[in-house]
């Protein structure tokens, strides 16, 4: 690898975005070194916890059988529910070994106390609703124990494009192989996949406390048109290369604490989506996150990018957020993003750590506009192969609606960073929309002490239909700040150590209007 790419090199740039996707093979379950992260501090989230003394029903009174992975305890765990709720709610108990089973459905006042070990069903066959746990129009519904519910992601991949997971960064910070590298390594989906780890819909108070979620199949915690949830105290340990295996969903879901959590995933960490396809309708507000870990080879905070409809009131505070012994490093720490028509607003971060997040803050407005082509591929249809849902949605419904506005990132210390702060708004059709009022205070970064490759562009493109990702627009000319088509942002004690002997200038602002610095 060297620095400067000669005029081959930059006709293979031509071909940044060609998908690395592996779509044929059979499934590969080998677990590879590296997969799980070496850093999962359970002890520092999980608790022994005591089986509940009153209103408790077992699984094992209802014929669940542990230990034998031929058996699908799903009915009778099934039982157990129907039976803790039909007699005023209660606890169904998975105690005394590792129960295999397929979709199990959560009913009202019924919380599920996982002591041992839950483990999906290893064929992936006969699921409901593409989870292994699922609750639809429920109330006061949880999941608690201090015990673990496994997934067996890794069963229902294909083996990826590399032998063996890399741990050694490049020589050089090259964005162009950081995506390939990463792509190479990921396990696509296999026909057989069933799903998600859990699935709720339509529920109102949920708690997820004191529980382990293991090794998901696709995303682990969703949660779709939900109010009032508590989730503390969760530790998500996903194997880091089962595509499309993000932490915690929220879709129009609102009134959400999500508290003292680790979180190691393939895919994004906490994603605020709200997507008319996905079936969301409405706003959400209201989501606090604090004092969480998290590891993901995407973006450890996410919003979008699956966004028609208003995002509002979010707080993400006291976290840190890192990649341990992969490369490349996450995607980004912090993504804020509206590009499908929502209005996202109101959005504050501060005191947080970063470790090898590639690009520390990305703010993206854009005008992807997946709502006039409902039939368009969205992560679900690509996983499952089935098209995204239709909702007669004229096209103009959602074209160039989307606002992005009122972001806070304050008291960030960021180490291993690749890539500057991102602000970019867009200009399509001849007109132009901007990200406003964004204030960056307290914000210190320090580059990996690798040098970069001169990538010098006579214009970066737009970008604006595409995918939103920091990694679209390569290696920028500017190491601290990279802003186009941005109002009135304020940056106040911002500073960045570069990368060694940079050829990149501090700060670039493209088409911004109204700059504060001090």
């Amino acid at each position: 690898m060297k620095q400067r790419r000669n005029a081959f090199d930059k006709l293979n740039t031509l071909f940044f975005g060609k998908d690395l996707r592996i779509t044929e093979g059979d499934a590969y379950t080998r677990e590879r070194e590296y997969d799980y992260s070496s850093y999962c501090p359970v002890e520092k989230y999980i608790s022994p916890q005591e089986i509940p003394t009153d209103k408790a029903y077992f699984i094992t009174d209802f014929g669940a059988v542990p230990d034998d992975k031929t058996i699908d305890n799903a009915p009778a765990i099934n039982a157990c529910i129907d039976a803790c709720a039909k007699n005023g709610g209660g606890f169904a108990v998975i105690s005394g070994g590792v129960f295999s089973s397929k979709t199990v459905i959560l009913k009202s006042n019924v919380t599920l106390f996982v002591q041992s070990e839950l483990a999906a069903f290893e064929s992936g066959e006969g699921f409901q609703k593409m989870a292994l746990i699922y609750a639809d129009g429920c109330e006061n519904i949880g999941l608690t124990g201090g015990g673990v519910i496994n997934g067996n992601g890794h069963l229902f991949g294909r083996k990826p494009l590399l032998d063996k997971n890399v741990t050694e960064p490049d020589e050089y910070i090259d964005v162009i192989n950081m995506r390939r590298v990463y792509r190479a390594q990921l396990r696509f989906p296999h026909p057989s996949k069933y799903g998600r780890l859990v699935c709720l819909e339509n529920c109102e108070n949920i708690t997820v406390n004191n529980i382990v979620l293991k090794d998901s199949a696709h995303w682990t915690l969703r949660l779709t048109k939900c109010n009032n949830a508590d989730i503390q105290n969760l530790v998500i340990n996903n194997n880091r290369h089962v595509c499309n295996t993000d932490g915690i969903d929220l879709m129009q879901t609102g009134n959400v604490e999500i508290k003292h959590c680790f979180l190691s995933c393939a895919d994004d960490g906490i994603v605020l989506k709200n997507a008319v396809w996905e079936g969301c309708d409405g706003a959400m507000e209201n989501v606090r996150v604090s004092d969480c870990e998290i590891i993901s080879c995407t973006n450890a905070f996410k919003i979008g990018t699956e966004t028609t409809y208003p995002i509002k009131n979010i707080l993400v505070e006291n976290c840190r957020f890192l990649m341990t012994d992969l490369y490349p490093g996450s995607v980004s720490g912090v993504s804020i993003e509206s590009v499908d028509g929502s209005e996202v607003s109101g959005v504050t971060v501060k005191n947080i750590e970063m470790s090898r997040c590639t690009c520390p803050i990305f703010i993206r407005l854009g005008n992807r506009n997946r709502a006039a082509e409902v039939n368009a591929q969205s992560a679900s249809a690509v996983e499952f192969g089935k098209k995204a849902k239709g909702r007669g949605i004229d096209k103009s419904t959602f074209d160039m609606k989307g606002e992005l506005s009122d972001v806070t990132v304050e008291n960030v210390n960021a180490t291993g960073v690749e890539l500057p702060v991102i602000i970019a708004g867009f200009r399509q059709r001849g007109r132009t929309k901007r990200v406003k009022n964004v204030t960056l205070k307290n914000v210190n970064l320090e580059y990996r002490n690798a040098k970069e490759v001169v990538d010098k562009r006579l214009f970066i493109p737009e970008y604006a239909a595409e995918y939103p990702e920091c990694w679209r627009f390569r290696n920028l000319p500017a190491y601290a700040i990279w802003a186009r088509h941005a109002e009135n942002i304020r940056v106040e004690n911002f500073s960045c150590k570069p990368a060694p002997d940079t050829w990149k200038e501090e700060f670039i602002f493209d088409d911004v209007k109204g700059i504060s610095r001090g």
